[in-house]
């Protein structure tokens, strides 16, 4: 290797520390909770699919019945809540979004957001869009003894058991509480 090629690997690797991110992002996106007004979740979705803002409102389709008919409609399992994929640089300027009312945060945290980890939005998505029943939401639930789901849509989720009859399942959310569905309990299985 000749010098001048040598010089210049070494300009590429300074330079690369000199803006702080060593090829990499200075700060990786990350799921945030964003509180916004109620019944305008979806509205919110759709002005930052506009932005190109990546997000994710919890949705779970239901069948109504009425006296003359039946209809799908999209039900919202946490009202006033959307997830936005954010670097922690644009969330000052994400907060100034007319339409967003702040955060969702630990009582007392430094951060503007608390982030929510990939793997529970994954599992939240698996769930809604999998589950045969309806999905509650609740923050206070007596956690049992750890499952995994064998069979049916649900295979390969994993979360804790409880409810009373044993045959339901929550999936912990950081900082929201536990998204539960009740599941046959022959498609269940302790860790």
């Amino acid at each position: 290797m000749n010098k001048i090629a040598v010089e210049s690997d070494v300009r590429k690797e300074r330079s690369s520390f000199v803006n702080g991110t060593n090829d990499r992002e200075a700060y990786p996106k990350r799921w945030v909770v964003a509180l916004v007004q109620m019944h305008c979740e979806k509205k919110v979705a759709a002005k930052l699919d506009k932005m190109g803002i990546a997000n994710y409102v919890p949705i779970q389709k239901e069948e109504h019945q009425w006296s003359d008919r039946k209809k799908r409609i999209d039900r919202v399992v946490i009202p006033m809540v959307v997830f936005v994929r954010l670097a922690k640089d644009e969330e000052d300027e994400f907060r100034r979004l007319p339409f967003i009312i702040r955060f969702i945060t630990y009582p007392g945290a430094k951060e503007l957001a608390t982030p929510i980890p990939d793997e529970q939005i994954e599992s939240l998505k698996l769930l809604l869009a999998n589950a045969e029943s309806k999905v509650g939401f609740t923050e206070n639930i007596e956690i049992g003894y750890p499952i995994k789901i064998i069979n049916g849509p649900l295979k390969g989720l994993s979360g804790f058991c409880c409810g009373l009859n044993q045959s339901e399942i929550a999936i912990h959310l950081e900082l929201l509480g536990f998204a539960t569905v009740c599941i046959s309990k022959n498609c269940i299985e302790k860790i």
